[in-house]
Formats: C-alpha cells, structure tokens, sequence
C-alpha cells in the first residue's frame, strides 16, 4: 500500500544509497592512496571506469531487489535484509568480473575499504530511514480516510491492525453494513454510504464480502464513478499469513499464499555461499584445538564412539544422516525418545557439551556436505516427523527448506524437549516464520544469539 509521497520517498533513498556509494568510493580511495597519486596515471582511467561500474550495477540490483520500497506495512529489518542482500550480490558480481577478465589493476585494499565503510553505513542509513518513515507516519502525518463496508469475516481483523498500527496511515472514517460483524463502530447500513462520502471526502473503501457477492462489484463500479480508491478483504478460506501476494500469468491473478525469499535461485545460492564460508572458517579456526579436547572428553565419559549419527528428516521429507559428539550411554531408545533435563542417558560430559552446544559442531561437516544450512529449522528424529505431521498443521512446511545447526525457534527459547504438542506447535510456527521472512540479516543475527547462548549455556537440546 504506497502512500502519495512514495516516489519521493523513493528517490530519497535511491539518492542517499548513491552519495553514500560514491563517498566510500572517495574515503577508499583517500586511505588507499593517500601517499600515492593516481591522477595522470593509467590507472586513473581504471578507477573511473570501476565507479561507474559501481553506481550501475548498485541502482540495477536496488531494481532487482526493490529496495527502495517504502511500503507502510514494510518492516524495518525485511528491508534491510533486501539491502544485504544486493550488498553480497554486488560483490559477487565484481569478484566475478574481476576473475573472469583477469583484472588486476585493482588495489585489493581499496576494495577492502569500499565494501567495509558501503556496508557499515549503507545498513544504518536505511534501517533509521524506515524508522523515521515509520515514526513520520505514527504521528498522524499523510493520513487517509477510508471506509469499511461489508461483514466478511476479515474485516474485524482488518480494522484491528489498522487501529494497532497508525504507521499504516489510514484512518477508519466509518463502517456500513446491514450485518455488521465484530466490535466494528457501526455508522450505518450500506446505503447510508453515498451521503457519507460525499461530505466527509473518503479517497479509499475496503469491502469485504463474501466469494460471488453480487455487492462487490456494485460498489467497485461506484468507487470508479465517484474517484474513490476500491480495495478489497478477501475470504480465503485458509489462514492468513503476512506473506500472501498476488501474481499475474498475463491477466489472471494467481494469489500466491506462501512466498518464500529461498525459492528464488539468487537467494539459495547466497544462502549456499554463506553456509560454506561460515563452516570453513568454523572449521579452521575452531576445530584444531578444540575438536581433541571434544573427543578425548567424550572417550573418557564411558565405552561407545566418539560420534553418534542419526538419520533424521531433511530438506523436501529426505532423509539424511546427522553428526553429533555423542553425549549420552549408548541406548535403544536413541531413535523414539526425545533426551530431557534429567535424562539419565546423558552423561556427566555431554550434559556440558549439550549446554553449551558443543554436540552440534560436527555438523558443520553437514553443512558442507550439503545436507544441512548452517541457519534453518532444526531437523528431528524421523519418528517424530511421522508423528507430528498428523498432530500439527503446517508442520511439513519447516521441511521447505534444509534444517539448521541453530534455528529461529532455539534462540526464542523453544528448543530442548517439547513435553507437549503446544510447545511443537510454537517451535513449527516460528520456523514457518523464518521460511517466509527469511534474510541474511536474519540468519547472521541467529547466529549472533547462538553463539551468545553458546557461551553463557543453554538448556539441553
């Protein structure tokens, strides 16, 4: 829903992500070449060619990725998480254009400098921009009057989230309807509307009806002859979810209930380049000193092998072997039962190691290997997957995408044992979330809160 400022808005933001790109271009070039003068020389061309190149390819992938989008109901972070990524994928592009034409009048330096000052302003820059729109709007600014019309059974909850959320920007004028629904302020039967109107200058009606109403289109016919703006609430039949959009196959409309930003190649690959990067600087620096100290505390906390494996459920229901220190006595019940705070299985060492999460870091062989993300809802036992897929609606949508060594569920407390089908509940409603509001903004502050829960320690999982 685009406000009457929007394309202003619009170049603003498209306007500060240049000057901020142009001026870390000079604040590189100064801290590089501060001793060094590059005008009058063959690589003074070399650079204007690489700040044109920049300035392209960044407006062309703020297209790409639209975010310049000023949306009233855009969240801050969402929008910052499109800016990461068209941050990650401008890098790409020119180490891929760098490598391909085997360019090397460049200053790696240079580079360096660029990347680190566009990436620690650029994200400020746009997430308080949000917040100034946001905190803008709040205030009663750029408002619009609209009207309700109709007993759809979403047009309580519309006027709910209108009322809760005045960044929207919309002022509720009036409800008409001859079957008023909800705690909705009635003001009206319907044809009262057309006086009401008239004098109180309404520029937006939402109606909502049910499927095949014959009303729907009469007022949509009204709004067109008397210049109002037409929306409509539509009853789907299925929960909503913040994520619904709209596609058009030429010129039928296709609503799309689920979209998620890892369907997209662009995003997976971004993902993949992530997960391998993180798992190989895990590998490197931690795995040396502390993967013998593991395995030694492991082999002195009783007989059975160092590593437990474990076939568990994967990406689209497949089934795939999980690495693990083994923290418990070697047991039947190790595929059926789920390890609680008092279990007795787990010994004196894994229940550190567990704590503190330190069973989990052979995954990262996991991750590399492809089976595993290093973000991603967490992948359970192939019993629990049987048996929870007819309890909890929505389950298998967590398996949309590949299971993590931490996930948004883990850091919101809802990791461990889930004595209850409300808590697995819970835990599959905040991994549906992650699914469809997935960024790199988000998984790096995942990781983040991980790594924090790491060291402090955590309940077992």
């Amino acid at each position: 829903m685009h406000s009457r400022y929007a394309r202003f808005f619009q170049f603003i933001i498209i306007f500060g992500d240049l000057l901020l790109l142009n001026g870390c271009f000079l604040l590189a070039g100064a801290l590089r070449f501060d001793e060094i003068r590059i005008q009058n020389t063959e690589y003074y061309d070399y650079y204007v060619q690489l700040l044109v190149f920049f300035n392209l390819s960044w407006m062309f992938l703020s297209l790409l990725f639209k975010t310049y989008d000023t949306r009233r109901t855009l969240v801050p972070r969402k929008a910052t998480g499109k800016v990461l990524n068209a941050y990650f994928i401008h890098l790409f592009i020119l180490l891929l254009f760098l490598v391909s034409l085997k360019k090397d009048e460049y200053s790696r330096l240079f580079l360096i400098y660029f990347y680190v000052s566009f990436l620690i302003t650029i994200l400020p820059w746009r997430f308080y921009f949000l917040r100034f729109l946001k905190a803008f709007r709040s205030r009663g600014l750029n408002f619009r009057k609209v009207v309700l019309l109709g007993q759809g059974p979403g047009l309580a909850r519309f006027y709910k989230s209108v009322r809760e959320h005045p960044e929207y920007g919309l002022e509720v004028a009036g409800y008409f309807s001859d079957k008023p629904v909800g705690d909705v302020p009635i003001h009206g039967p319907e044809s009262a509307f057309d006086e009401f109107a008239k004098q109180n200058n309404i520029e937006e009606i939402f109606c909502a009806y049910p499927s095949g109403d014959e009303r729907l289109l009469h007022w949509f016919r009204y709004a067109d002859e008397n210049l109002i703006r037409f929306r409509v609430i539509p009853d789907l039949g299925i929960e909503h979810t913040t994520r619904v959009e709209i596609d058009f196959h030429h010129d039928v409309p296709v609503l799309v209930h689920r979209k998620e930003p890892l369907e997209h190649l662009h995003n997976r690959l971004l993902k993949r380049f992530g997960d391998i990067a993180f798992s190989l600087f895990v590998i490197v620096t931690v795995f040396p000193w502390l993967f013998p100290i593991l395995t030694i505390g492991v082999k002195l906390s009783g007989n059975g092998p160092v590593f437990f494996r474990q076939t568990r459920t994967g990406l689209k229901d497949d089934g795939f072997s999980i690495l693990k220190f083994r923290s418990m006595v070697v047991n039947q019940e190790a595929d059926k039962k789920q390890a609680s705070g008092t279990d007795s299985r787990i010994t004196a060492f894994g229940r550190f190691i567990r704590k503190h999460n330190l069973d989990e870091l052979p995954q990262f062989f996991n991750v590399l290997k492809g089976d595993m993300s290093v973000v991603g809802p967490r992948p359970h036992m192939l019993s629990h997957t049987e048996e929870y897929r007819k309890l909890i609606d929505r389950y298998m949508v967590r398996h949309l995408v590949k299971p993590g060594i931490t996930g948004l569920a883990q850091t919101t407390g809802l990791r461990g044992e889930t004595e209850t089908t409300e808590k697995m509940k819970e835990r599959v409603k905040a991994d549906v979330y992650y699914i469809e509001n997935w960024s790199v903004l988000l998984d790096l502050k995942i990781i983040f809160i991980t790594i924090l829960q790491t060291i402090k320690g955590s309940a077992a999982n």
